[in-house]
């Protein structure tokens, strides 16, 4: 059991650590230019969802030689994670900043006013490339530490 939970683990830290490159430099950005944010805000640059995806992605790569079933798998899952990221919710990220401008403008100086819809912002595709070259170093790295120390 003991050598399953390692296993796991040991795959799942690249993810973590790709999150991690790309998550906190973007925290301290907004931090330094006294912009509100949190540890686990959505969007902006880079991507973490794509730098975590595909560090994984780099990892199973360099692990099975880029071959087999289990590397096409977790090429495609990256490739949609990408895909999602700058397309899906990029456009539903605007789609609700516009409904929370008609909300605006269609309540105005009224009493009953609903409530914005929560904008999750989406990345455009600069921030999904620069996720994409923190997870692919992220990925590369581990591997090579990983290599080094477990063999």
């Amino acid at each position: 059991m003991k050598e399953i939970v390692i296993e796991v683990l040991r795959a799942f830290l690249p993810a973590f650590f790709g999150w991690f490159f790309a998550q906190i430099p973007k925290y301290l950005i907004c931090k330094i230019r006294k912009k509100p944010v949190t540890i686990f805000a959505s969007g902006g640059m880079p991507s973490t969802h794509t730098s975590s995806v595909i560090a994984i992605v780099t990892r199973i790569a360099f692990v099975s030689e880029f071959r087999g079933p289990t590397f096409a798998l977790a090429l495609v899952f990256g490739i949609v994670t990408a895909f999602d990221a700058c397309n899906v919710r990029y456009t539903c990220g605007q789609l609700c900043h516009k409904m929370n401008e008609v909300i605006d403008k269609a309540f105005e100086g009224k009493d009953n006013k609903p409530e914005k819809i929560k904008v999750l912002n989406g990345h455009t595709v600069a921030e999904v490339a620069v996720g994409a070259v923190v997870g692919i170093a992220v990925g590369a790295v581990y591997f090579l530490v990983e290599k080094h120390f477990f063999g």
